[in-house]
């Protein structure tokens, strides 16, 4: 209530607030405000998942901000605010919600849900028993780590990485999850290849601050390497913007960035040999829909910068290796005694909230 996070915890480590502070802590005013940013595109909807990740990025990574209230919605309990990073206050033109308007992530590609139906068959939704397809060794859960969506614009192949093997339909696989949006959208990285990545990412380091800078003949759709906060990244670049920025995906950590045009450079073909590292992924066992806020929050306090093993039950491949996308159940193993099925904490949240309502 004083942080805005939704998160969940064992009945024995909850403590009733004794009677002589009671009257203390209630005189102390909730300090988490609902917000939402005011005057964006009409008829937005759902938001896309290049959207909100974009502005989570963009707001946890700074550390302060300032607001101005354009209005309040009493019955919902919200404000409708402009956000500034501290040193454009009050610039409109600099604020997130103009910056976010500027750009072209509403037009990026919207959450699609596959189902685990096989081309050509009638589609249907994952809510098999996961354990019965398993390998289990003593009731634990043990991983063999060596084992219809809108298309994008096309990109040359031309130098192109090899495509990233994916585990097979039913196979489970080792994964770090970079990125979590809600149950419909999130990112996973193989965790066998994440030393790979490091090093990778420490030899961009040492090559692009040698190397000349030189101007760069930006197209959309293209793969650069760009500079974002002190690290070089493969990119793709999404969309040119008219103030000198770029909007650009990351392709090993599936996070979308603004960067400055003289911050990219041409993506050599030394960097070019390890498959790009970010898998789209959708999560089984759990209807498609909509995902509300606390719902969104809750997956991602149980996924997000956390190594998991996911049991992939569809593969939806693509030609640009950015483009396929998995539905996966993901598994926490890290208790000595039980594993954790993410599905049905957020399926019994879901109840939950809809109680609430």
């Amino acid at each position: 209530m004083d942080i805005g996070t939704i998160g969940t915890v064992k009945v024995s480590e909850l403590r009733e607030i004794p009677p002589q502070f009671l009257r203390e802590v209630i005189a102390i005013p909730l300090l988490a405000i609902k917000c939402c940013l005011a005057d964006l595109p009409p008829n937005t909807g759902m938001w896309t998942p290049d959207a909100v990740l974009w502005l989570r990025d963009t707001v946890m990574n700074s550390p302060e901000f300032s607001m101005k209230v354009a209005r309040q919605d009493g019955s919902k309990g919200i404000a409708h605010i402009y956000l500034f990073a501290s040193e454009s206050f009050p610039d409109m033109d600099h604020s997130i919600n103009q910056q976010i308007k500027n750009a072209d992530l509403w037009k990026h590609q919207k959450d699609v849900f596959l189902s685990v139906a096989p081309s050509g068959t009638s589609s249907m939704k994952v809510t098999s028993d996961p354990a019965s397809a398993l390998q289990l060794t003593s009731g634990r859960l043990k991983s063999f780590s060596d084992s219809a969506k809108e298309p994008s614009s096309a990109v040359s192949t031309t130098d192109m990485p090899p495509p990233l093997p994916l585990s097979k339909t039913g196979e489970l696989m080792d994964v770090y999850v970079s990125v979590a949006c809600h149950p419909g959208h999130f990112i996973v990285q193989p965790w066998n290849d994440l030393l790979k990545l490091e090093a990778l990412m420490e030899e961009m380091i040492l090559y692009y601050s040698r190397a000349e800078v030189k101007p760069v003949n930006i197209e959309k759709n293209k793969l650069y390497a760009a500079k974002i906060e002190n690290q070089w990244y493969r990119v793709l670049v999404k969309g040119i913007l008219r103030n000198g920025f770029l909007s650009v995906y990351e392709l090993d950590y599936g996070k979308h960035e603004f960067v400055s045009i003289e911050k990219v450079q041409p993506l050599v073909d030394a960097f070019r040999k390890l498959p790009f590292q970010a898998i789209t992924a959708q999560l089984a066992g759990v209807e498609s829909q909509q995902w509300s806020e606390e719902a969104s929050i809750v997956f991602r306090n149980l996924v997000e910068k956390k190594a998991l093993v996911a049991h992939i039950q569809a593969v939806n491949e693509s030609t640009n290796s950015w483009d396929r996308k998995i539905v996966t159940f993901l598994v926490d193993t890290s208790l000595p005694d039980t594993d954790i099925w993410i599905h049905d904490f957020v399926s019994q949240s879901l109840a939950e909230f809809s109680k609430d309502d």
